[in-house]
């Protein structure tokens, strides 16, 4: 039987392999990690610094930094909802208590594995607000209806 995190730093190395073991490519290495395992496991985070000399403290330096990036598990899609003041001023905290009514407590993902939701920083659709990020995709100006769309599919 392989040790445990084993199967995650082969899986990483792979990853490594077709993105790249420079430095500069260690955004796009968590990206891709990301959408593997839906956060940045601490296997992940140890084979990063195998592979690209990259000390696990500077990975979850990013990791940390990153609004997009997460070291807890979440859903296979996410609805982010941003919290910075323009999207506040236009209810963004009301599509928050709507997206905890239909999608569950903030950060964690559905029983099914299917989807989560958190808040994030600015996503730059200000002119927009509220602005959401809905499968990497903006959702802006956000709607009760598209929280509720979300809600009902994930059901």
């Amino acid at each position: 039987m392989p040790e445990p995190g084993r199967e995650i730093m082969d899986r990483v190395g792979a990853l490594i392999d077709e993105t790249g073991c420079e430095r500069t490519q260690l955004l796009e290495v968590l990206h891709r990690v990301q959408a593997e395992f839906q956060h940045i496991p601490r296997a992940a985070a140890e084979a990063i610094e195998q592979r690209m000399n990259v000390p696990v403290a500077d990975t979850y330096g990013l990791v940390t930094f990153y609004d997009l990036l997460t070291e807890h598990p979440v859903g296979r899609s996410v609805l982010r909802i941003c919290e910075d003041v323009p999207c506040c001023l236009h209810g963004s905290d009301q599509m928050a208590e709507e997206a905890a009514k239909r999608l569950g407590p903030e950060g964690e993902p559905s029983a099914d594995g299917g989807v989560s939701w958190t808040r994030c920083a600015c996503l730059g659709l200000c002119d927009k607000a509220p602005a959401a990020l809905w499968r990497e995709q903006p959702l802006a100006p956000l709607k009760v209806h598209d929280i509720e769309g979300i809600g009902d599919s994930h059901a």
